[in-house]
């Protein structure tokens, strides 16, 4: 299987992340008319300093905060928070909180992120159980190391989905009834958009896990290898299970290419 048109090579040099296209995309799909106002109000280098004024957030998470704002895709979700918190939730403060329950997650009745730090050691780097998957180049479905800001990432996205009432959240789950491939990889619509762009229609959201990591890897100088799937792998699982289940995410990986190429257009 020939996946090396799924990950960027450094050594070519000279990339970069088209942030003009990024914020044009990106405000066009989540900003109303009168949200854009709001959200002019909070700078794109502002964010970090300001972040106090819309996360009331746990000192444990502030080096994770530093990072996930020192990326344009990251600065950039939070301003939508922000703007959508406080036209559509009062200026309600969103909670980034520490808890011990087997899940990292957005809790929707408490308005949190909720994060189990003993998933992740000293470094910010995910130990224990289970870890993510990508497709390297030589087709194989491989483990892929979750990180604490990534997993903050992701479940702030799920946060600014469910305050827009955009996502599977609150609109269903269109993957079940319409492509059972699709449903086995990813989960639901709500995860393919966050992880992958994918909004089942004409429009990406470039707000996404894909994106964010794509600046990440551009500034470090890194091969980009964008998670694939919600499935993960999960050291509590017998040999052979693992094998099945990566067989069977080789096999679909055709059917989630296309859906998985959005980011590519933000590469320069």
């Amino acid at each position: 299987m020939d996946s090396c048109a799924i990950f960027l090579d450094p050594i070519a040099g000279g990339r970069k992340f088209n942030g003009e296209k990024f914020f044009r995309d990106a405000e066009a799909l989540h900003l109303s008319f009168n949200e854009a106002l709001i959200y002019s109000q909070t700078q794109d280098m502002e964010v970090r300093e300001r972040t106090n004024d819309f996360v009331d957030y746990e000192p444990a998470f502030a080096t994770a905060l530093d990072e996930i704002t020192s990326n344009v895709v990251g600065r950039t979700l939070f301003r939508f928070i922000v703007t959508k918190a406080r036209m559509r939730r009062n200026g309600e403060k969103i909670r980034l909180m520490s808890y011990d329950g087997p899940v990292n997650q957005y809790s929707l009745k408490e308005f949190a992120v909720k994060i189990n730090l003993n998933m992740f050691d000293g470094n910010g780097n995910g130990i224990g159980e289970r870890q993510y998957y990508y497709v390297d180049e030589r087709g194989d479905v491989v483990p892929k190391t979750k990180t604490l800001a990534g997993t903050i990432f992701h479940e702030f996205c799920h946060a600014l989905h469910d305050i827009e009432r955009a996502g599977e959240i609150t609109d269903g789950n269109q993957l079940a009834g319409t492509n059972e491939i699709l449903h086995y990889t990813w989960g639901n619509d709500e995860e393919l958009r966050t992880i992958a762009g994918c909004t089942l229609g004409p429009k990406y959201d470039p707000v996404c896990d894909h994106c964010y990591e794509l600046c990440i890897c551009i500034d470090r100088n890194r091969i980009f290898f964008p998670r694939y799937s919600h499935e993960g792998y999960s050291s509590t699982s017998s040999e052979r299970e693992e094998s099945d289940k990566r067989r069977r995410l080789r096999a679909h990986f055709s059917e989630s290419r296309v859906i998985m190429n959005g980011w590519h257009t933000y590469v320069l």
